[in-house]
């Protein structure tokens, strides 16, 4: 096959799940020490909050509270994420590589139970679900070599 054969070869006919980037997420073990790293060295403002989700990790009902940053520089979104209470594929990440990007957050046109399926259809293990509102949420996908988090929220599109 050619390179032209292989980079057209599709084995679906649905559009990409893979459009636009909304952020980066980093894992981080204290969320303060890195905003305040982060603002003081690099002139980059954070605005931290906190959430607390409920879903699924590795398929098994779950719950957690995080801290989250955000911080914008020029069209990249940077997200800082500290697990408070619970367990997480943040958590998994941080325990086993230490802090550092954790996954690549991608918008969804769709709602959510929609990617999920799609997932299931394309053979895409799913590492954790978090149900936020009827049809929205966020899913993290095991993608080689990075995990790609999908945000399916209405209010995003």
């Amino acid at each position: 096959m050619s390179e032209k054969e292989s980079q057209t070869n599709n084995n679906t006919s649905e559009e990409p799940m893979l459009k636009e980037i909304h952020h980066l997420g980093i894992v981080v073990r204290d969320i303060e020490k890195r905003v305040k790293y982060f603002t003081e060295k690099l002139d980059i403002p954070f605005k931290i909050s906190t959430m607390e989700h409920s879903g699924s990790l590795h398929g098994e009902p779950m719950k957690y509270k995080a801290k989250i940053a955000f911080a914008k520089i020029g069209s990249l979104t940077l997200e800082l994420l500290q697990t408070v209470e619970g367990n997480t594929v943040f958590e998994e990440f941080l325990n086993e590589h230490g802090e550092g990007i954790h996954h690549i957050s991608v918008l969804s046109k769709e709602p959510l139970d929609v990617e999920i399926e799609k997932c299931r259809k394309r053979g895409i293990k799913i590492l954790q679900i978090d149900r936020l509102a009827p049809e929205e949420g966020t899913v993290y996908m095991d993608v080689p070599g990075c995990i790609v988090e999908l945000l399916c929220f209405k209010r995003l599109k």
